[in-house]
């Protein structure tokens, strides 16, 4: 009996650091999703091609938002800190859409233009919270 609770015990502390260590990841895949995303963005010859690589970005970003950043993993879910990186993350969540609603109205070239904000999101937040 002993042994079948410790095994019990043992398979459950596996089980909850391995989804532990995938929630953790996601942020940092989601991440990776965004700059790949903003690349495609960049280098997109038309509308469609624009807009697909920023709605992705936006999907990733939503899942950034809100899983909890390594350097926050010991933050209480309504800590100021991680509430601080959640309102960073809705900034460029509302600058992803501010683009792509250019795009929507075919400008293409001014959503390039207001799709630089975008960048400069991604360093103010990464000085903040990497």
């Amino acid at each position: 009996m002993l042994r079948t609770l410790l095994q019990t015990t043992t398979l459950i502390t596996v089980l909850a650091t391995a989804s532990f260590a995938a929630y953790a990841a996601d942020v940092g895949d989601s991440m990776d999703a965004m700059m790949m995303d903003y690349a495609r963005f960049n280098r997109a010859t038309t509308s469609v091609e624009a807009a697909k690589a920023l709605t992705q970005m936006r999907a990733a970003s939503i899942e950034a938002r809100q899983a909890k950043p390594a350097r926050l993993d010991n933050e209480p879910a309504n800590s100021p800190r991680l509430r601080a990186y959640q309102a960073e993350m809705d900034k460029l969540i509302a600058q992803i859409d501010k683009t792509k609603a250019l795009v929507d109205q075919g400008q293409l070239p001014q959503a390039k233009t207001e799709g630089k904000k975008l960048m400069q999101l991604r360093t103010e937040g990464h000085k903040l919270f990497r």
